[in-house]
C-alpha cells in the first residue's frame, strides 16, 4: 500500500478511513528520519492492505506533531480506530517493526 503523507487539512479524514496505521513523523534534516525511510517503504510493501502507513513531517506540520506531543523524531504511533495503541520511538529493523506493531494491534 502506498504510504500516504498527511497534512493538517486532510489529517482527521485520513485517521477515520483508516482502522490501522502506523504514524510516522519525520523531518528533511534527520540523518536517522532518512535511515528509516527504507524501512517504512519496506513494511508499506509487505503489509498490503492490513495496516496504512502516514507520514507527517514535523517542519510542515507543526499541530499534528504537537497534538501527539512529539519532542524527539524519528517517532512512530500504531492507531487502531482512532486509538493510540503504541509508541515506536527511533529506528528500527523492518522486522522488529513488523513484530512491535503486531504486538501493539493484539493489545
Amino acid at each position: 500500500m502506498a504510504i500516504i503523507y498527511a497534512k493538517e487539512d486532510d489529517f482527521d479524514q485520513i485517521i477515520a478511513s483508516h482502522s490501522k496505521i502506523l504514524l510516522n513523523f519525520w523531518a528533511e534534516w534527520c540523518a536517522p528520519c532518512r535511515c528509516f525511510w527504507l524501512t517504512l517503504d519496506q513494511y508499506a510493501e509487505r503489509e498490503n492492505e492490513d495496516i496504512q502507513v502516514v507520514k507527517v513531517n514535523v517542519d510542515k506540520q507543526r499541530k499534528i506533531a504537537d497534538r501527539f506531543k512529539v519532542k524527539g523524531i524519528p517517532n512512530s504511533f500504531v492507531i487502531v480506530d482512532g486509538e493510540v495503541k503504541g509508541r515506536i520511538t527511533g529506528t528500527v529493523s523492518c522486522d522488529e517493526l513488523m513484530k512491535q506493531v503486531e504486538t501493539f494491534i493484539a493489545e
